[in-house]
């Protein structure tokens, strides 16, 4: 190749590396920018649109919302339908002013405002349209709160007005149902059904358990509370949230069934009697426990408490079962019972009752000046001489330890275990600590001083002492049931199975016999039966000084005497117009024994199911019906259509569902359904409730057919 071509070639070479190295740095210039362009993206995101797309996207976030479960019924003892607590259906309504095409929200406006602002007078019509038009031009709201916990009737109204009628889709209707809880018997055992309260996960307050969970609400929460369900759902602004159709969505399952032992006529009758007496005596506070002999089943707990500034009682603390104090006289069971299995004495012995016992620095007086005079310590415990701190003290002032061991004998030292949160914690000294325990303790505690129980603890030991020996736990709860299956069964429970030889115990049951027969509770002797227990008066120290304005007086026993059925306490604090138990307390004690007696001992003609003979039905829900003659195998013969409420007729081979019907606007009736389908009937009605007694509805305060008055009061008369 030529000189000149070879130059040519050599640079055309050079021409093309050049052009090459131009064209990297070009590309290489251009990634410069464009990684340049992107991190300014980036920064211009975080920076500046960070705000409003961050506020953007949590207002287009959509998840599975939890949907709470209705709780569980507790139901009382003496009815299956009588119910202590039920949930009953709240709905929240929501409107979605985007859904509705233009032409009916121009049209129908005008329309929904009126009848809105008839349902809900805190808007008139004008200011409903204006904020209407608003939530949907200015807003584009689709989640606007309409009125939160509406009742039944209310709902159905409201779906009659303009626009609503039309229903979710074309309406923009939004209904969410959530469950309040309600306790058709108001006050009536309070604190014994209790209530519990879910702290908040955010909360950065420390709260003491027993203000959320309290009573059996609290304690059997697991079973009451249900299976959570869940919604998916769009947030729609702050925390409202939208519901969504969805497959993911999961429906809440209802919470099991309590039945307790509570029998409501027993409860009614006890806690009218203590309320009376509280009032009568101007007292400060005061409990009754009744409980069966033979199970230990509490079938009425009250606990009454003055306030202070405006004078009315109410159920603010469970005193019967966490109230722990000096018991005084009634204590003085115990010491007879630990003198008698010791073999220190005999109900014959004869012990001389002057009236005045001196112990080192400690005077004790009779309440009667002067004393009782020789007599037996069956006569002393009978009169509930104080002569008993120096019977203790003269047999065990060598050996403390011996009747402090003969009280724990007794089952005294420990707590009954209750399920019940809040039980008080007994205390009983202990000789062989020296500290806390003087020369005067022993007496003292002979009668029931310088040491502390509960009221519950005492009626255990009363208990124990009418079935012969046998220590039961106080249980409040008999089954828990879910659809017609028993999760749960509470048999009763023997805690002691002989606090007491047989022997002894027979003695002591003469002597609370004779406390009433011819003792300091004679005044409580009833007619066709026998009472039998023990009076006490104690006064209240405060700050470790006993003061002579404070008493309580109490009363602990049993009825029937010779064959016993029910166990009672009733303790009064700080009565002002006398201060002995029999008086204050046993008058209650009897009260409740006398009409408990005179309707058969809790026995209030029960229907008893023959398994030849198809079982006694009310009227009521027709669904609910049907699935309880299901689960039960009875063959339903349904002649009520497709009407919801029906009436049941019990034939020889099925029971007969008949038409009830119930007409808007006009009063139902309710005669004849158990207490939960009749307060649902009514309340969906916009009724307010109140009813006395249990069992099934006898008659109704307000004719059948009548127009309803929104608000209303009917008063439903209900009889076993």
């Amino acid at each position: 190749m030529s000189k000149k071509k070879k130059h040519i070639a050599s640079e055309e070479e050079s021409a093309r590396k050049k052009w090459m190295i131009t064209r990297v740095y070009v590309v290489y210039v251009a990634m410069l920018v464009f990684a340049f362009l992107i991190l300014f993206q980036i920064v211009k995101v975080q920076l500046v649109d960070g705000g409003a797309l961050k506020k953007e996207a949590e207002q287009r976030t959509v998840t599975l919302r939890k949907i709470k479960a209705p709780r569980g019924n507790i139901f009382a003892d003496n009815d299956p339908r009588t119910t202590l607590a039920l949930s009953v259906p709240r709905y929240n309504v929501y409107m979605d002013l985007m859904t509705v095409k233009t032409k009916l929200f121009e049209s129908s406006l005008s329309a929904l405002s009126d009848s809105l602002s008839n349902m809900f007078a805190h808007k008139t019509a004008r200011e409903w349209e204006r904020t209407l038009r608003y939530e949907r031009e200015v807003d584009s709201n689709q989640y606007f709160r309409i009125k939160s916990r509406l009742r039944n009737a209310d709902l159905r109204r409201l779906k009659t007005f303009p626009i609503f009628e039309k229903g979710k889709n074309k309406g923009g209707l939004i209904v969410l149902r959530e469950m309040k809880r309600v306790k058709p018997y108001g006050m009536l055992g309070f604190r014994t059904i209790g209530y519990y309260r879910e702290l908040e996960s955010d909360s950065s307050k420390e709260v003491r358990a027993d203000t959320l969970r309290v009573g059996l609400e609290g304690v059997y929460n697991k079973y009451l509370k249900g299976q959570d369900g869940e919604m998916l759902m769009k947030r729609i602004r702050g925390n409202e949230w939208k519901p969504l159709k969805s497959a993911l969505s999961r429906e809440p399952i209802a919470g099991a069934d309590l039945y307790t032992s509570i029998d409501v006529n027993i409860q009614d009758v006890a806690e009218t009697a203590l309320m009376t007496q509280l009032v009568e005596q101007d007292a400060e506070k005061g409990c009754v426990v009744l409980m069966e002999v033979e199970t230990g089943y509490v079938k009425a707990i009250a606990n009454l408490t003055k306030n202070k500034k405006t004078g009315e009682f109410f159920e603010t603390q469970n005193l019967a079962v966490g109230a722990v104090s000096e018991p005084g006289s009634t204590f003085k069971l115990a010491s007879l019972l630990v003198a008698l299995e010791d073999n220190k004495i005999r109900l014959t012995d004869t012990v001389n009752m002057t009236g005045t016992y001196k112990f080192y620095d400690r005077t004790l007086h009779d309440s009667r000046i002067g004393g009782y005079g020789k007599n037996t310590i069956q006569y002393a415990f009978e009169k509930s001489s104080n002569v008993f701190a120096k019977i203790i003290d003269d047999n065990y002032r060598t050996n403390p330890q011996e009747y402090i061991d003969g009280l724990v004998e007794l089952g005294l030292r420990d707590p009954l275990g209750l399920d019940i949160i809040g039980e008080g914690i007994p205390k009983l000294k202990n000789a062989t600590l020296k500290e806390g325990f003087s020369g005067v303790t022993l007496s003292s505690m002979a009668i029931g001083y310088e040491v502390e129980i509960t009221p519950l603890q005492t009626l255990a030991l009363y208990n124990a002492v009418a079935n012969n020996g046998k220590l039961m736990k106080p249980q409040f709860v008999k089954k828990i049931e879910r659809g017609g299956e028993i999760l749960e069964e509470f048999e009763p429970i023997v805690l002691k199975k002989q606090i007491a030889s047989e022997i002894n115990i027979e003695l002591v049951k003469g002597a609370l016999e004779g406390v009433v027969e011819r003792g300091t509770a004679k005044n409580i002797r009833a007619l066709g039966f026998k009472i039998a227990g023990k009076t006490g008066t104690a006064k209240i120290a405060k700050d470790g000084r006993y003061n002579t304005n404070n008493y309580q007086a109490s009363f602990c026993g049993y009825f029937p005497a010779d064959n016993p059925k029910y166990s009672c306490i009733v303790v009064i604090q700080g009565p002002t117009k006398n201060i002995y138990g029999a008086i204050v307390s046993g008058t209650v004690f009897k009260e409740i024994a006398d009409k408990i007696y005179a309707n058969g001992l809790g026995n209030f003609n029960k229907v008893e199911v023959q398994s030849n003979k198809m079982p006694y039905s009310k009227n009521g829900y027709r669904t609910e019906l049907g699935k309880v003659m299901k689960t039960m195998g009875v063959p339903v013969n349904d002649k009520a259509g497709d009407y919801d409420w029906v009436k049941t007729q019990t034939g020889e081979s099925s029971v007969d569902f008949f038409v009830q019907k119930v007409k808007n606007g006009v009063m139902p009736n309710v005669v004849g359904m158990g207490l939960e389908d009749a307060l649902y009937l009514l309340e969906s009605k916009g009724l307010s409730v109140e009813a006395k007694g249990s069992g099934m509805v006898k008659t109704q305060s307000v004719l059948v057919g009548k127009k309803i008055i929104e608000g209303q009061l009917i008063t439903l008369e209900l009889v076993e």
